[in-house]
């Protein structure tokens, strides 16, 4: 797109009943990206939650991908992310297909550990055994899309000799793969031994550690065979509106309502520890006491007026150099016709003057 970052559109939803039926919540995020893929906006992202009202209504992003991709011409659409924990690895390889198709070959296939107590109480998996999940998940789900005849012995899984899949993947051998990772140096390491991208979160760990965990994905690629060069996803929160006055007060707002439903979410850790999810039980207090005030000092939110805003995502652009942007613009209370202004002010003001400085 000529620029250095592009920029997409990341739907965790945090609503439920009380606030709007899901079907009208759909009817808005059709909506959204419909006008995002007019305004050359690079993707479109949607998360797996389940059960809570941060994320739940987003407990089956292929679905929802796919009436996007029948709505859109030119967006990505991207898993971020599917969890393989959650779902046999034929099932998942097959409606991701679906979905790479419907899109006309436009699915980027990012792939996560899940990291919510309940959802794994919910599904009968035990955490312990989620890093082990995802790879094997993953790792069946690729040999799915490009082999055949191959016969599947996992620890979790096992299946085939089966003929080829269908249908095939447009894209060949397979759709680009992405693995949602965080702080675990592991999750980093893996994905780089195996050639995929990454997604990062910035606000759950520090640039610099985030930084060292780059650097270490990147060498590991370059050891293993594979290019130092990788697609990366970066999310951030963002409200952008007229003035940074107005953008300021009404993200305070609507981040408090978001943090709301983060708590009552991350109250599933309350009593439970996990080796394998080291300090994940202190998430919950470190979320309540984080304020927009603290996100925008450390460049880990997008919010102001458009000069603002343009500012601190050509900051973001220098930390992450090549690296495509995810907001997610409706979050905690944002209601639909601010979300819908501020796609216009990114899309009509915001993305033109960052490929004017590209």
């Amino acid at each position: 797109m000529g620029r250095d970052m592009d920029v997409g559109l990341n739907f965790l939803p945090t609503v439920g009943p009380a606030e709007m039926p899901g079907a009208r919540f759909y009817d808005e995020m059709i909506e959204l990206s419909e006008l995002a893929d007019r305004l050359s906006f690079s993707h479109v992202k949607l998360v797996e939650h389940h059960f809570h009202e941060w994320g739940g209504y987003s407990p089956d992003p292929v679905s929802l991908l796919s009436a996007i991709a029948r709505r859109t011409s030119r967006v990505r659409l991207v898993t971020g992310a599917v969890t393989p924990a959650f779902t046999h690895p034929i099932k998942l390889a097959a409606s991701l297909s679906v979905l790479d198709n419907l899109s006309h070959g436009r699915l980027d296939a990012g792939f996560g550990r899940a990291f919510l107590p309940s959802e794994f109480d919910a599904f009968g998996v035990r955490m312990v055994d989620s890093r082990a999940r995802l790879e094997e998940g993953v790792e069946a789900v690729e040999r799915l899309w490009s082999a055949e005849d191959f016969r599947w012995e996992g620890r979790f899984h096992q299946f085939g000799p089966l003929p080829a899949m269908l249908p095939r993947p447009v894209q060949q051998p397979h759709p680009p793969i992405f693995i949602a990772a965080t702080t675990s140096p592991e999750t980093f390491t893996w994905a780089a031994e195996r050639g995929y991208h990454l997604m990062i979160i910035p606000v759950v760990a520090s640039h610099e550690k985030l930084s060292g965990l780059l650097d270490l994905h990147r060498r590991t690629r370059l050891a293993h065979g594979h290019s130092p060069d990788f697609r990366l996803h970066v999310s951030y929160h963002c409200y952008v509106a007229e003035t940074q006055s107005e953008a300021v007060a009404r993200a305070e707002e609507h981040y408090a309502a978001y943090r709301d439903k983060q708590l009552e979410a991350y109250g599933s850790w309350r009593g439970v520890t996990s080796d394998e999810y080291p300090g994940y039980e202190r998430m919950e207090e470190a979320a309540r006491r984080t304020t927009v005030a603290d996100l925008m000092a450390a460049d880990n939110i997008i919010v102001g007026g458009v000069p603002e805003a343009t500012a601190t995502l050509h900051r973001v652009a220098k930390l992450y150099p090549g690296a495509e942007l995810s907001l997610q613009l409706r979050f905690g209370s944002v209601s639909h016709a601010e979300a819908m202004r501020a796609v216009r002010l990114l899309g009509e003001r915001v993305l033109p003057e960052l490929a004017g400085n590209a």
